[in-house]
């Protein structure tokens, strides 16, 4: 009952907040103009083709030069509404198998000015040159949005993205492009086979949009124009592309088989090898239906954790890295990533230590169209010396109410299967979920959710909500959560146990012509961070930050000074680093912190973060700094160091200094042959690790990697655990589709 008082009160504040949001709206109406009706839309048609198209990112076959031109690009940031910079012009054709896309791209300062950061697939979308395109088959703006992006070197990227504003950069997609380097141009084709697409039978018309990100100048503009508050997949938004005549639907079948050799080695044993082989199976149902399987999953080629040292009471929130579950996560996301996530799928084949646990298959089913999406999640874990096995179950429902209002719901089922001296029990948990567009800048979405476990008998509820209004002249977001005492879900990550949190945000976006050549907004915000206790209403925590200058520059750089006062209410010893043991009590201290980076698609950059001041009853100097040099994509080298000076803290009053360096090095022979090596020395976890890995994509989507992996401790424990441990793994994969 006190949860549920608790969240009335909650959404008590939540409809005024509403009301005064939608009054300050009618002040800034007109800087977010409506969608224009379809008809007034530009329109682009495509051409069927019989001939044979080259992907080589040029435009030498005859049925380019007779096809429809899309051009005249609009600016979305940093100035909207304005012409773009440069021309662009976008050519569409298709035939039986694939859609053809060419764009010739306008740079007349030429190829040293083009800024790509490296050649690494799905790189990031602002700190590169690119062309994208985004496509609805649907015309509807509350199905996910499939995204196409290259830059000009022919590095691709694909995106999945969705209608609360949620994108998925680990979408895969099988399709093909080339990028070509002129003088005073470049350009770009796109090839997507009609099988790598969903779309409704019989459709000729399809919401299309085409993007320009003119890095040099931190511009993106479109073919058909968005408000600079919004992202490029708005749908309602883009053009329309006519005369489309896709093939009907047929076998749509994908085996992606591998084959891998895995090597280990520790101070205390030998070398020891093992092979293995597994891989999955993608079945397209129909254009909105995806039906797959996975056996032995392996995640070798998986990037490696960054590591942080954690100075809050909460648990450090560590994304997921591996590209099955990376897969449609977002239809399973429900929560907030750093605060609680109901399900998530890394405690899924890791223990709690983060030490992978064999999976040995899986099945997942995927629907979507106008009117719901549904999905359903189910895994086989085994167990090893100091974990026992599990079986995982996830069912996801959305309805689409009306365009503007979904309600969904989430099944989650762990069975902890014997062993160890443990009986079996089950962790479930139960979610239900709503989205509310309530109009285009303002929107609000919350959850509430129960878990039970049988072993404990424990049972325990959590809540949560969140509301956002942005337009291109402030945003304001707030986060609400409440997680009871006993809620556990095992397959899902909360930050700590019972606890209120919340999170509001302010910020404003500020531009005068008197600005400085060269300041694109000035950005000051205010945000704070709050906890209390949930089972007892007893304050624990809060830090309210106040960033009263901020300045986002044209070619994207960003410079802050910024002021953290914070509350402490310990009620038990605290220790964040070693050595260093805080004693329960009151504490409050102010904290001050520079913070900014340089032009990030530069061939050389910079990131700094510094910051001094109290930290309980001691001082605490914090420094961050990043240098990246990539003189061209093919080479990128970046050398970070962190640095945490502890003067008297704790109760004995110690005085200590952490140590955390973390170099990087990318090197690619072209888009489909890359190398990459990332070591980690943290002196508070007293080790160094190695990741490095060299990739070769000898066709779409299909790898071959050699993978070594090396963690080294520096220290004497007393559990006999090996000094230093290396792994190698040659792994090949394969795709072959129908």
């Amino acid at each position: 009952m006190k949860l549920l008082s608790s969240v009335k009160y909650v959404l008590r504040r939540l409809l005024l907040l509403i009301f005064l949001l939608l009054s300050f709206q009618r002040l800034f109406a007109q800087q977010i103009f409506p969608a224009l009706p379809e008809a007034k839309r530009p329109h682009i048609r495509a051409e069927f083709i019989n001939e044979k198209i080259t992907i080589d990112g040029r435009a030498d076959e005859p049925a380019w030069q007779h096809s429809a031109i899309a051009t005249h690009f609009i600016m979305s940031y940093p100035k909207q509404g304005d012409k773009a910079t440069y021309e662009t012009e976008v050519r569409m054709l298709y035939d039986n198998t694939n859609i053809y896309i060419y764009a010739k791209c306008d740079f007349p300062t030429g190829k040293k000015s083009m800024q790509v950061q490296d050649m690494r697939r799905d790189f990031g979308f602002t700190d590169n040159e690119l062309f994208e395109v985004c496509i609805d088959p649907f015309k509807d703006p509350r199905l996910p949005v499939m995204a196409f992006a290259v830059t000009p070197y022919g590095t691709q990227m694909d995106i999945m993205h969705y209608a609360d504003g949620s994108f998925d950069y680990n979408w895969d997609a099988v399709w093909k492009a080339a990028s070509s380097i002129q003088e005073h141009s470049w350009s770009t084709e796109i090839a997507i086979p009609f099988s790598s697409l969903r779309y409704p039978p019989n459709s000729t018309e399809w919401s299309i949009n085409f993007i320009r990100n003119i890095r040099q100048f931190g511009e993106l503009s479109g073919w058909s124009a968005w408000p600079l508050a919004f992202s490029e997949s708005r749908m309602e938004y883009a053009g329309i592309v006519t005369n489309v005549k896709p093939p009907e639907a047929k076998l749509n079948l994908r085996f992606e088989p591998y084959a891998l050799l895995n090597s280990t080695a520790t101070d205390k044993s030998p070398t020891a090898y093992k092979p293995q082989g597994g891989g999955e199976i993608k079945y397209a149902i129909n254009s909105n239906t995806l039906l797959e399987g996975t056996i032995n999953t392996d995640f070798a080629q998986a990037n490696a954790d960054v590591e942080v040292v954690n100075l809050t009471r909460s648990t450090v929130f560590f994304p997921e890295q591996r590209q099955f579950f990376l897969e449609n996560a977002s239809l399973f996301s429900v929560g907030q990533n750093s605060i609680i996530q109901p399900f998530f799928s890394r405690k899924i084949g890791l223990s709690d230590a983060g030490v992978p646990l064999p999976l040995k298959g899986g099945l997942r089913l995927i629907h979507q169209d106008g009117q719901q999406s549904l999905g359903l999640l189910v895994m086989k874990q085994d167990g090893d010396s100091t974990n026992n096995g599990a079986l995982f179950g996830v069912l996801r429902y959305k309805r689409n109410i009306s365009s503007n209002f979904q309600l969904g719901g989430m099944a989650i089922l762990k069975e902890n299967l014997s062993g160890l001296g443990q009986p079996a029990y089950f962790n479930p948990v139960g979610v239900v979920d709503a989205f509310w567009r309530i109009s285009q800048p303002l929107f609000i979405r919350g959850m509430s959710s129960f878990s039970d476990n049988t072993l404990t008998k424990q049972k325990g509820s959590a809540a949560f909500s969140e509301v956002n209004f942005t337009n291109n002249s402030f945003s304001f977001d707030w986060f609400e959560t409440e997680v009871s005492k006993n809620y556990q879900a095992q397959t899902g990550y909360v930050a700590r146990d019972n606890f209120i949190n919340t999170q509001p945000t302010l910020q404003f976006y500020t531009h005068s012509d008197w600005f400085p050549k060269g300041v694109a907004f000035y950005n000051p915000q205010i945000s704070a961070n709050i906890y209390h206790q949930a089972s007892t209403g007893i304050f624990q925590e809060a830090d309210v930050n106040l960033i009263p200058f901020q300045l986002i520059f044209n070619n994207l750089a960003q410079f802050n000074f910024n002021i953290t006062s914070s509350w402490e209410n310990l009620v038990a010893n605290f220790a964040p680093v070693r050595n260093v043991n805080i004693a329960a009590g009151n504490y409050h201290y102010n904290r001050y912190e520079f913070y900014g980076f340089t032009n990030q698609g530069a061939n050389f950059s910079g990131q700094t973060r510094v910051s001094t001041g109290d930290y309980y009853n001691g001082s605490l100097n914090s420094y961050y700094l990043s240098l990246r040099a990539a003189p061209t994509p093919q080479f990128s080298l970046v050398m970070s160091y962190t640095r945490e000076d502890f003067k008297n803290i704790g109760s004995t009053e110690t005085s200590t200094t952490t140590h955390l360096l973390a170099p990087e090095l990318r090197l690619a022979l072209n888009p489909k042959v890359l190398l990459s090596a990332f070591y980690q020395y943290n002196t508070d976890a007293q080790n160094g690790s190695l990741n490095a890995r060299f990739s070769w994509e000898y066709k779409p989507l299909s790898f071959i990697y050699v993978v070594f992996n090396s963690l080294n401790n520096y220290y004497k424990n007393p559990f006999d655990i090996p000094q230093s441990q290396q792994n190698g793994i040659l792994k090949i994969t394969y795709i072959h589709q129908l």
